[in-house]
């Protein structure tokens, strides 16, 4: 299936590692121009290998930001606009706020916590929108977590910060869509990282159990019987960022193997 992308250019969150690198390598398949950022230039510099052999060649660059400073978005997109003319897809993609309890955490713990998710998101989103509007096209794809439908344990900042994520995106598929821009949001289950094999480990410390029984506790919670795989996810945000994707807009998608547990 041609997905009418090739030539685009993509801007992936937390692009060195997990969810993130696997993403760009299927954007670089699709012949994408590919630009990687996360904090750590070491891990982007593995990344970029990755994501060349995958299929973009010399079409990759990295830049090594920290997104939780305001001038990080304007930064990202100036890279990319002089490389290469301007953000088409833009996949967010930031790492999780502390665990903890609702009730355990102090004003300023609530502020870093929407500081690194929900104002990473806004911030990028408004420096991408001028070009997306005037050429009109544009994909936005957020990467959240199925927290935001279904609480996990311990992850309570998390599963509320990444909740405004889905309130803004709804919000402003309202002001965008008629440009050809859509915005929408991927909610991971359980996909097979690091990242989970971290929350997982810091789960099971909390309620004092065994990591290994609680990842295969979390298997038995999933239909399909096993953990996602990073690719599968690269698959579902390659579509959405494709021409295929015209006319899904708005929404919260989750890829979760069956795991979330509500009707609607």
């Amino acid at each position: 299936m041609d997905l009418g992308i090739a030539g685009k250019t993509a801007v992936v969150g937390g692009s060195s590692q997990g969810m993130g690198l696997a993403i760009a390598e299927g954007l670089a398949r699709e012949g994408c121009n590919l630009l990687l950022c996360a904090r750590n230039q070491n891990a982007l510099d593995e990344a970029r290998e990755r994501v060349a052999k995958a299929g973009a060649g010399d079409r990759v660059e990295t830049l090594s930001v920290d997104l939780s400073l305001p001038d990080s978005a304007a930064r990202i997109v100036q890279t990319a606009t002089r490389k290469w003319g301007g953000v088409d897809i833009l996949v967010t993609n930031t790492g999780g706020p502390k665990p903890g309890q609702p009730s355990s955490f102090s004003d300023d713990d609530w502020l870093e916590g929407y500081q690194k998710v929900f104002f990473n998101v806004i911030r990028l989103v408004r420096e991408v929108l001028p070009h997306m509007r005037e050429q009109k096209w544009g994909r936005i794809i957020n990467l959240l977590a199925l927290s935001v439908v279904q609480i996990e344990d311990n992850l309570s900042m998390s599963s509320t910060t990444r909740a405004a994520v889905v309130a803004f995106a709804k919000n402003l598929c309202e002001e965008v869509a008629a440009d050809g821009i859509t915005i929408n949001n991927v909610l991971p289950g359980s996909i097979l990282t690091d990242r989970l094999e971290q929350v997982t480990a810091m789960q099971a410390s909390h309620f004092g159990d065994d990591p290994e029984q609680a990842m295969q506790a979390r298997v038995d919670r999933i239909a399909a019987g096993r953990l996602g795989r990073p690719e599968e996810m690269a698959d579902l945000v390659a579509f959405l960022a494709s021409e295929r994707a015209a006319f899904i807009n708005g929404l919260s998608i989750p890829l979760d193997g069956g795991q979330l547990r509500s009707v609607l």
